[in-house]
Formats: C-alpha cells, sequence, structure tokens
C-alpha cells in the first residue's frame, strides 16, 4: 500500500454522518481518508470514496465491498481494539500527524463514552477532534484560545477531575477551579465575544464548541 502524501486525514466511524452541508468543507482540504469498518456503510451514501477501510470487518455490508472493490481493505481481527483505534494506529503508522473524526457519536451511548475515551488515549500523539451535526469535540490539558461568535454555546467536560482551570471571553467565567466527572461539569456556557480562552493546571478536559448554527 503506498504510504499516504497527506499529513491530515478524515476519519469516518459507523457512528452518526454530520449533513453534507458540514462535511463538504472537510473534503475540500483532500485529507486522507479511513474508513473504520462499518464507517465504509456511511461514506458510501455520500459520494465519498476512501483511501483504505480497516477493522475487524464486521460491520462493512458485502454491498458496500462490491461498491468499493478498488479500495485497500486491511483486515485487523484484534479485538482488544476498536475499529478506530485501528484506524488511528493506521494513520500513526503512517505519517500522519492530525485528524478529525465523524460518525464517532450517535445513538449507541456506549460507543460514544468509549470513543471520547480514545479521543483522551491519543490526543498525546495526534492532533485529534471529532466533527458532527451539533459540535467539534477536543481535548484540552494545558490551554487553548479558539475563534467565538457571541452567544456560542461551549461546554467543558472533565476526565475525571480537573483542576486549576480558569477561562476567559465566557459569560460563566472559571478562576482557578476544579471540575470532577459525577460532582461538578461545566456545561452550555456562553461565548461573550470573538474568542475563548481556556487554561488548565491538572488534567483534562472534553472542549466541546457547539456550531454557531445550533439554538439553544
Amino acid at each position: 500500500m503506498n504510504t499516504p502524501k497527506q499529513k491530515h486525514a478524515l476519519v469516518i466511524c459507523n457512528g452518526e454522518m454530520p449533513s453534507l452541508k458540514l462535511i463538504a468543507p472537510l473534503l475540500k482540504t483532500k485529507p486522507f481518508i479511513i474508513c473504520a469498518d462499518g464507517g465504509a456503510n456511511k461514506a458510501r451514501p455520500f459520494g465519498i470514496t476512501p483511501h483504505v477501510i480497516i477493522g475487524d470487518l464486521d460491520s462493512i455490508t458485502q454491498k458496500t465491498r462490491h461498491y468499493f472493490s478498488s479500495v485497500p481493505i486491511v483486515h485487523n481481527p484484534n479485538q482488544y481494539n476498536t475499529d478506530l483505534e485501528k484506524a488511528l494506529d493506521h494513520l500513526l503508522e503512517n505519517g500522519i500527524t492530525s485528524a478529525t473524526v465523524i460518525g464517532a457519536t450517535g445513538d449507541r451511548p456506549d460507543h460514544t463514552i468509549s470513543n471520547f475515551s480514545i479521543l483522551l488515549k491519543y490526543h498525546r500523539k495526534l492532533t485529534l477532534r471529532f466533527f458532527d451535526e451539533r459540535c467539534t469535540v477536543e481535548v484540552v490539558r494545558k490551554s487553548i484560545r479558539f475563534r467565538t461568535v457571541l452567544g456560542q454555546q461551549i461546554s467543558l467536560v472533565p476526565m475525571g477531575k480537573s483542576s486549576g482551570i480558569t477561562t476567559s471571553g465566557l459569560k460563566y467565567p472559571l478562576k482557578k477551579e476544579s471540575l470532577e466527572l459525577g460532582v461538578r461539569e461545566g456545561l452550555s456556557n456562553e461565548a461573550t465575544g470573538s474568542s475563548v480562552s481556556v487554561n488548565v493546571l491538572r488534567g483534562a478536559l472534553l472542549l466541546f464548541i457547539i456550531h454557531p448554527h445550533i439554538t439553544h
């Protein structure tokens, strides 16, 4: 298999897909496209042809395999990691340093929570974000600043316990405060201007940036 020339990837999983309107800008950058097993079933109706399909292949349908007959398929039967992990490992092995993952959330909350755990596990190895119809999700360990629009919703969900959290540009600011799963989360805060910053001294947060078109 040829080594991909791209340094950014689009990973397609088997969960809920964003609309084509939201996917289109992701495709314009011409990323390396990898489908995690049943993600190939989701790519097909959108007319997206992956560069490779990888997984234990228990979800991809025969119809999809036939449709993508010219696409390399990597069968990895290891049951100790998920198809998403197999896809991310494949990227790392091929020198790809960043990825956007779609189809990682949806109607299976157990899969969604597991995928958030994978996001945390891999974010030091890859510049990694999840993207769906409602938001983007990434891990914050130290600090981040990002652009916003007035009133845009921002949520901070701790992965375990996070402390020394300070924010700016939010309606309900945090100043050297703690968030802890099962104790206190930072849901549905609002941007007060064109940018927001989040600083964390200890621990890790999931940062949910709700798309501006999503209403309360």
